[in-house]
């Protein structure tokens, strides 16, 4: 959570700014499950800037938030070796990104970024919807669809209903002519995933860039964000996908993506975080069993047994076929002015991109004689993750282990570096992932957060068919299907708790999306699945019957 203080002084300076300078607090949110998760314009998202709170429901409908603030940090080198970056954080001292896309000069306007200040959302049951259509009109497309912010539609509308000339490629779509123009009235329809989607594009090289103080890279931003509703763990992920486009003229060499987060889980003060390499990903827990206790139960306090909230890192530059990159750095800082610290400039922001503390220190283990690191840095030795270990075992380096004092915690979570030349573009996939029902330290362990991971990233490479548009709300009450036992070793069972009559189907797949041969024998309501073949790992399973489809995880020991 950010300084109060700090906040209302910039909302008193925003008033007083030229409208030129005013920013935009479009806001949105994907709410179709378990989580509510809102996106802002400006390039960040999980709060709501003009009521200064958190906006990152879990459970959805609870008042009660997962996280507070977050956003997409980018920096690298040009071919002199300067310095550019963008790095949003609470806006109080400015804002290095905003909406719209950059012009053929590598600017951003204000008149431009007004009318790119919105956020559009469709719905799986739009598409399927006027996909049902025989014929299209703009009375009968839904306007969602209808105003996409395709290339060429000359339907398009921005901000306030604004209408947009688009002659790039902007917002995806179903191009069935192959024409390279979006014309919804011809049966074209956005080409997006999940049960609900959102899509805006922002770009650091705007009215201005003030938040970091550093040199804009010239960076088009295209995001996106989709979840699905399907009554089993994927209910706890929100995804967003990222397209960076550099339009400036520089090559950017040692170029990272970062996520910035200032993950406040429940009550704020009270936090632990920790990291976990497998899965890229940066995890908050409760420092205690009981959040907000000590301070007297706030009602947006998740209790006892709090969840544990995660970003994980999906997509990654340096991504090939199977083989994945590590991420480069998970580097916390505090909510102070010390040398480990809040960012004040371009300088620091890049450190805290790259496991360099605000002083210019790097991270450092502080193993002597048998000691755990608990915390201690110098300038010899190089850490790129800090807290790596799970809190439940005592010879791993966590929170949990050293005995911190919980807090207000904040992370950055960073790529590993990779190269944007000029023109090119780099894909960046991040998911935010809940936990339900964990529990704080001591009694924490991350094995249930790695469990949502395998969900959110199983379901990222193999996607969940779409379900027929009444399925939707039906689905957690007729999602009958059970496996075990799990682990196994050679023999899965699938068994429906119902007798289904409509066709079943059910495909394994390992982690990434390939499927596999696996043989089914069927005996009434129960599957018997021989997977004494599949190495020992782990592995997805899709069940479909009707309106129920099911994907879930097992591992073979």
């Amino acid at each position: 959570m950010k300084n109060v203080l700090l906040i209302l002084l910039a909302t008193c300076l925003t008033t007083t700014f030229l409208f030129a300078q005013a920013t935009f607090n479009t806001i949105d949110s994907v709410d179709i499950n378990n989580i509510n998760a809102a996106v802002l314009v400006h390039g960040d998202m999980w709060w709501n800037p003009v009521l200064e709170t958190a906006h990152c429901e879990f459970p959805n409908g609870t008042q009660k938030n997962c996280n507070f603030a977050s956003s997409i940090w980018m920096s690298g080198y040009d071919g002199a070796g300067n310095l550019h970056i963008a790095a949003q954080t609470y806006r109080q001292s400015g804002n290095d990104y905003w909406p719209g896309p950059l012009d053929a000069s590598d600017t951003l306007t204000y008149s431009t970024s007004a009318n790119w200040a919105k956020i559009w959302k469709v719905y799986r049951t739009d598409i399927q919807y006027f996909q049902s259509l025989t014929t299209h009109t703009t009375a009968n497309t839904p306007t969602a669809i209808l105003t996409w912010p395709g290339k060429g539609n000359v339907n398009a509308q921005g901000n306030a209903g604004a209408p947009l000339t688009i002659t790039t490629d902007m917002a995806p779509f179903i191009d069935l002519n192959g024409n390279g123009i979006y014309e919804p009235l011809l049966g074209e329809y956005p080409d997006v995933r999940g049960d609900e989607a959102l899509w805006w594009v922002f770009s650091d090289n705007g009215p201005t860039h003030n938040q970091s103080n550093g040199n804009p890279l010239g960076v088009e931003v295209h995001a996106s964000s989709f979840a699905y509703n399907r009554g089993t763990l994927i209910d706890n992920v929100v995804y967003y996908e990222y397209t960076f486009t550099n339009k400036s003229v520089n090559n950017y060499s040692n170029m990272r993506v970062a996520q910035w987060d200032d993950i406040d889980l429940g009550y704020p003060y009270d936090d632990y975080i920790g990291y976990d390499s497998m899965w890229r990903m940066g995890i908050a827990y409760n420092g205690t069993d009981c959040d907000g206790c000590s301070a007297g139960y706030p009602p947006t306090s998740y209790g006892l047994n709090p969840p544990q909230s995660a970003i994980t890192m999906i997509v990654l530059p340096g991504d090939v076929g199977t083989s994945f990159v590590p991420a480069g750095s998970f580097t916390n800082y505090q909510n102070d002015a010390s040398s480990t610290g809040n960012p004040n400039n371009d300088t620091v922001c890049n450190h805290y991109m790259r496991s360099i503390l605000y002083n210019g220190k790097t991270i450092a283990s502080c193993f002597s004689s048998g000691t755990l690191p608990c915390g201690g840095y110098d300038s010899t030795s190089i850490i790129n993750y800090v807290y790596p270990g799970d809190p439940s075992d005592s010879t791993q380096w966590s929170e949990c282990i050293c005995g911190n004092n919980p807090g207000n915690r904040r992370f950055v979570l960073s790529s590993n570096d990779f190269t944007l030349n000029a023109g090119s573009s780099a894909k960046v996939v991040v998911a935010q992932i809940v936990a339900d029902s964990v529990g704080g330290c001591p009694i924490a362990n991350f094995s249930k957060i790695k469990i949502v991971a395998d969900t959110a990233w199983g379901n990222y490479y193999h996607p969940p068919a779409p379900l027929p548009p009444n399925a939707i709300k039906n689905l957690a009450q007729t999602n009958t299907i059970n496996i075990y036992p799990n682990p196994t070793h050679n023999v899965l069972y699938l068994e429906n708790s119902v007798q289904n009559t409509g066709e079943e189907s059910i495909t394994f797949y390992n982690i990434i999306g390939q499927k596999l041969n696996v043989a089914i024998t069927r005996s009434g309501n129960k599957k018997v699945a021989d997977i004494s073949a599949l190495p020992n790992g782990l592995y997805l399973v899709e069940y479909r019957n009707s309106n129920i489809q099911l994907t879930t995880k097992f591992i073979k020991d």
